[in-house]
């Protein structure tokens, strides 16, 4: 049985005076209550509420910036709207900034880039921040993908981090800290280890965003989240986000005969059909597969996600583009360099691009090791 960073601290909640959090609603006990609610139970004085992406309740959509608000008699500051970090004047009223956010370990999910901002503004102001850790629903053992070049760091590239990295947030949020030198303590968890997914902790999951219902979401994200980058819908605005992808111009059953013929480990494809209520292809029939995880231990997320690329690029090629705005690629932005997409555009294999990803991600996770908190 997995305790949270939360459940440990409430056995002896040692803050004092003003204490700001950061978390949602999915940041809960093991009993289901939020952390603002248990936190009050147990007398903290917290009198400032942050909240990231997709706001305290988590109802946000994707890229939606979320106003300032009272939540009873609270002050409610969204860090995902006009600022992406507290004011130093809001943070110089507080003691302490408490984080307990449930993060879902890969690197364009903005919650990580949102602590770096915290501890950048917590080092500013001088308040120290004390850090509830919870599991990583992908583990701590599969690392995947490139380390973003520090010309593309931005909310979802804050650092030199391949984009499944392998940590906790507790863990991640040290290795953040050495360039920041904020006053940064951890919570750890109780009875977490690096081989467990979510559904070994047996904690009950509370979806972190519309994108993200369950903790299968979060692997699969891993690579799918990169049609972002694309015009072919990550299955956002439907009830199976990044689960099932697709476009008009896809053919079901011959993608899906295509991605079953790599036989990747741990996944198998089922031919879909699907029509967006909101987002790329609102209110058009789409053509896609549908991911089922068969072997969740062993699945690799990232590397499915470019052999996905690759199939539709091979079947659709005046179809299949990727999308520049301003200038500007976002699948640049989400792989944190420009080496992939022009690996794609100068015909490179899948085999040769996980060559480099796995130098990068083995590099990093030699990096990243001696911040581990769990073996």
């Amino acid at each position: 049985m997995v305790e949270t960073g939360l459940d440990v601290f409430l056995e002896s909640p040692d803050v004092y005076g003003a204490v700001g959090l950061l978390a949602t609603v999915a940041s809960q006990t093991r009993e289901g209550v939020t952390a603002l609610n248990a936190l009050r139970d147990y007398a903290v004085n917290v009198t400032a509420v942050f909240a990231p992406e997709h706001g305290y309740f988590g109802v946000g959509g994707a890229g939606d910036h979320i106003a300032d608000e009272m939540f009873e008699t609270l002050p409610l500051y969204s860090l995902y709207g006009e600022k992406r970090a507290p004011s130093l004047e809001v943070l110089r009223g507080l003691n302490t900034v408490l984080i307990d956010l449930q993060d879902v370990g890969t690197r364009w999910y903005t919650f990580l880039a949102t602590v770096s901002y915290m501890l950048q503004a917590c080092q500013e102001a001088n308040v120290p921040v004390l850090l509830l850790d919870r599991p990583n629903p992908q583990g701590g053992v599969l690392v995947e993908g490139i380390r973003a070049a520090k010309e593309f760091f931005s909310i979802v590239a804050p650092a030199p981090i391949p984009v499944r990295y392998g940590l906790t947030l507790g863990e991640a949020a040290q290795f953040l800290n050495e360039g920041i030198g904020a006053q940064l303590d951890v919570i750890p968890m109780r009875g977490w280890q690096r081989e467990m997914l979510y559904d070994d902790t047996e904690l009950i999951w509370s979806a972190t965003s519309p994108g993200i219902p369950n903790p299968i979401t979060a692997l699969v994200y891993s690579g799918t989240c990169l049609l972002e980058g694309l015009n072919v819908s990550e299955g956002r605005g439907t009830s199976l986000p990044f689960t099932q992808v697709g476009a008009p111009f896809v053919e079901s059953e011959a993608l899906a005969e295509v991605m079953n013929g790599l036989d990747l480990t741990g996944v198998l494809f089922r031919p879909c059909w699907f029509m967006p209520q909101s987002g790329k292809y609102a209110g058009e029939r789409c053509g896609g597969v549908r991911f089922f995880v068969t072997e969740p231990s062993n699945y690799l997320g990232f590397a499915a996600g470019l052999h996905l690329i690759a199939a539709l690029r091979a079947m659709y090629p005046s179809d299949v583009k990727f999308i520049e705005t301003n200038g500007r690629y976002w699948f640049d932005m989400l792989t944190g360099s420009t080496y992939l997409r022009r690996a794609f555009e100068h015909g490179a294999t899948v085999a040769e691009m996980l060559e480099v990803c796995d130098e990068e991600s083995h590099a990093f996770q030699a990096a990243s090791t001696p911040f581990w908190l769990y073996e």
